[in-house]
């Protein structure tokens, strides 16, 4: 099975060439990369250039940058390019472990027709030095469910999809409405449609970095509480008990 890892990028030129070469250096035998920059402002597009001069299978792309502190425009982009079984979005200031995708997709080939979207725990990276690893379990779709009343229970830049869940028109987001956070509102419409996404026990290769230009803290600093709006609408529509 064929994977397709998008890099969704926006002014990430101090990280973006290992985030890259690490993803293209995996050691699963069918993939593709591709590189979709958000109207960076750095010198990103010029990395991106210089590593496609050395790895000419890399592909690239661009998308306009509408919404605050989301990917959801490249990541669109990416997905209208590749060609994959599978997908998955990877953050262009983290990087992969060599045999990440190896190692996901052995999880989801165990059973391919029931983990049509797999997350695992990350490696997070404080000031360049790997630290702690921080993941999600729950045993059933309802425990999803009521874990995503309180918190979204997804690493998200670790999942990767069955690519039929796309074309299936079940990707799709709602930026306009939550800006960053339509990601959180993604996987409870997902566990809406009954696809649950399964979570792996063990770190499988993916380096979470931490620094103060992430989207994550722009979001925190917005007048509105998105993932409140999220969690409120959830709870009148599930009422879970």
């Amino acid at each position: 099975m064929k994977v397709s890892i998008i890099i969704p990028c926006y002014n990430t030129e101090k990280w973006v060439e290992q985030c890259v070469i690490s993803a293209l250096e995996q050691d699963y035998k069918s993939f593709e990369v591709i590189a979709v920059d958000n109207e960076s402002t750095d010198g990103t597009v010029e990395v991106l250039e210089k590593i496609k001069d050395l790895y000419p299978q890399l592909m690239t792309g661009s998308a306009p940058n509408i919404y605050r502190h989301s990917w959801e425009e490249p990541r669109n982009v990416g997905l209208e390019m590749c060609t994959g079984d599978y997908v998955t979005f990877v953050c262009a200031d983290d990087y992969l472990e060599k045999s990440y995708i190896s190692k996901c997709m052995k999880f989801i080939m165990a059973s391919p027709k029931s983990i049509l979207a797999l997350q695992s725990p990350i490696r997070n990276i404080r000031n360049g030095i790997p630290a702690e690893e921080q993941g999600h379990l729950y045993r059933s779709l309802d425990e999803f469910k009521k874990t995503a009343l309180n918190k979204c229970p997804v690493n998200t830049p670790t999942v990767i999809y069955n690519k039929g869940i796309y074309d299936s028109g079940m990707l799709e987001t709602y930026p306009e409405k939550y800006y960053g956070a339509a990601d959180y509102d993604l996987y409870c419409r997902l566990a809406e449609n009954n696809i649950m996404i399964y979570p792996a026990p063990i770190w499988t290769g993916y380096n979470y970095r931490w620094h103060e230009e992430q989207c994550t803290w722009g979001m925190h600093r917005e007048p509105i509480d998105y993932d409140k709006l999220i969690q409120e609408y959830w709870s009148e529509r599930w009422k879970l008990e």
